[in-house]
């Protein structure tokens, strides 16, 4: 019998469950974002003793650590990791050590928010620090995996979303506004999963080639990425078929990912042309957060970091100088990717907006 490992989330469980259906499972983590999953520094927190029991589950669980040793103690045969916690979940930092925000907690009482916020500092989902602290993760988890588990066979799932939901849902725009968010998420995970392809020699990558949907028998509820049950069982049926670890490529199929963003651009057309602005907010989060993305993630330059500019910098910004919000995810994007603060507050007097305001002002 051998031994199967996963990290990650839904995805990588329900995989495993249906790839390797008689193996042993030696380790799993299962939401737990890398920056948090790499830092071993553990932490009582005594103040969470009051709190709803799940909440308190998943953070004394986290705050424990030492998932590398367990990992490594487990030295699997295969490692099963997909990357869709990373790519939507917020870090948090108690004392000296990084810990992951439970759902639960974001959907907890707003006394208990504020709380729980009073004493746990709140590093948001893809802000500067975020991804700062992602990179570093990463690069110690190839490192991780390269030094301590040489052996060990890694499968990097790439799990695009899907707009083909079959079930029945209660709220129509509940899975079409998901699916808006995972049109950003997806392209996130792509580049993760070639980080890792390009440092960790012994890692595939198992990208589904077949038609994706999702219905009320799959597992996690509607959303993009939780597959219907015969979809997986079918992707593992391919698996096998094909060979296993052996049979997948060993680099990204160029013309797969294509297919995969033309297939995610057709489907959410169709799926949001009953409301515009839906649909110019999520096209312009995929064309302009691409090349953005793919440069702090896969290759972070110095001035991203020197003088760094937050999120709010740009809103506020807009605000002060041209007296508006910016008009669109693509436009704050543009912004948000300037060298410093005062490239930002430059750009923005030079433009000609600004310059068309300033007569009026002198009058």
């Amino acid at each position: 019998m051998s031994e199967i490992a996963y990290y990650g989330s839904c995805p990588s469980e329900e995989f495993v469950k249906h790839a390797f259906p008689d193996s042993k499972i030696s380790f799993f983590c299962y939401g737990i974002n890398v920056a948090s999953f790499m830092d071993d520094r553990k932490v009582t927190i005594k103040t969470i003793e009051d709190w709803p029991e799940p909440i308190k589950k998943r953070l004394k669980f986290e705050a424990r650590k030492g998932f590398c040793d367990r990992l490594k103690k487990a030295a699997p045969k295969t490692l099963v990791i997909d990357f869709s916690r990373v790519t939507r979940a917020s870090l948090m930092r108690y004392k000296n050590t990084l810990l992951t925000v439970p759902y639960e907690l974001l959907e907890a009482a707003p006394d208990l928010q504020r709380n729980a916020f009073s004493i746990l500092t709140v590093i948001p989902f893809g802000n500067r620090e975020f991804w700062t602290l992602v990179v570093d993760a990463m690069q110690k988890f190839c490192d991780f995996i390269i030094q301590d588990l040489p052996e060990t066979e890694v499968i990097l799932l790439d799990a695009p979303p899907t707009a083909d939901y079959r079930g029945v849902l209660i709220d129509n725009n509940t899975y079409m506004v998901d699916f808006c968010r995972w049109q950003m998420r997806y392209p996130m995970s792509r580049m993760l999963i070639d980080y890792c392809l390009e440092r960790i020699s012994n890692s595939r990558v198992l990208t589904p080639s077949l038609h994706l949907y999702s219905d009320d028998t799959a597992s996690y509820g509607p959303a993009p990425m939780h597959y219907s049950e015969s979809v997986w069982r079918e992707i593992a049926t391919q698996f096998q078929a094909r060979g296993g670890f052996e049979g997948l490529p060993r680099s990204s199929d160029l013309v797969s990912t294509l297919t995969n963003y033309s297939g995610l651009m057709d489907a959410f057309t169709t799926t949001a042309l009953s409301n515009r602005n839906l649909q110019r907010f999520s096209l312009d989060i995929l064309h302009g957060a691409l090349p953005y993305l793919f440069a702090r993630i896969s290759n972070p330059a110095e001035n991203h970091f020197g003088d760094p500019i937050d999120s709010h910098d740009v809103v506020a910004a807009f605000r002060w100088i041209l007296g508006r919000e910016p008009e669109s995810a693509l436009t704050f994007l543009n912004h948000y990717a300037l060298s410093n603060r005062r490239e930002l507050r430059e750009t923005l007097l030079r433009s000609f907006e600004f310059q068309s305001q300033v007569p009026l002002y002198a009058k």
